[in-house]
């Protein structure tokens, strides 16, 4: 007996678009035409749905929490190398995915260009985070150390989850104080 359709009422939420999020529009000689987006996905655990989510290209940073007593992984993504649908996707073969929850009437219509009807509903209120990268925290806690950029955190929690090759996100002088630790 599988537990699975009982989680078909788990959903996700999707933030389009969160441009405003990208701190180097600020910036005159930023990248000013670089836009970032964010979705929300709720699923049965969060630890494998934000290992899932960051081994995605064009995931720029993960967070993870509650809402409505759902366990949540929340993302944003540089939607010129990936998109909802590609996010979606991912989370699917993982069994991490039910249905996208946006904000707005207005939202749901941008969400339905990607997503089956079936799979979009409207929900209001704000997510609860909690300190993010558990499979990197618990599994390899002298990597948070160095002072890792959210890129490289992202890498080596998935890596953690996953097992596998360590990828070569580390800098030099990163790999240096690991060693000689």
């Amino acid at each position: 007996m599988s537990y699975w359709p009982a989680c078909v009422a788990l959903c996700a939420l999707l933030t389009l678009p969160a441009g405003a999020e990208d701190a180097g529009a600020e910036d005159a000689g930023a990248e000013t035409d670089r836009k970032v987006e964010s979705a929300t996905f709720s699923m049965y655990c969060y630890w494998t749905g934000e290992a899932t989510l960051g081994r995605v290209d064009g995931v720029l940073s993960s967070r993870i929490g509650h809402w409505g007593g759902k366990e949540i992984v929340q993302v944003d993504y540089d939607p010129q190398v990936t998109g909802v649908a590609e996010l979606t996707e991912a989370l699917k073969l993982q069994r991490s995915f039910y249905s996208v929850i946006v904000g707005a009437e207005v939202e749901r219509e941008q969400a339905a260009r990607q997503l089956e009807p079936r799979e979009i509903a409207v929900h209001r209120g704000e997510p609860h985070f909690i300190e993010p990268k558990h499979s990197l925290r618990t599994r390899h806690p002298e990597l948070l150390k160095l002072d890792l950029s959210e890129s490289q955190a992202i890498a080596l929690n998935s890596w953690s989850y996953f097992g596998g090759e360590m990828p070569d996100v580390l800098a030099p002088e990163q790999k240096r104080t690991l060693k000689d630790r």
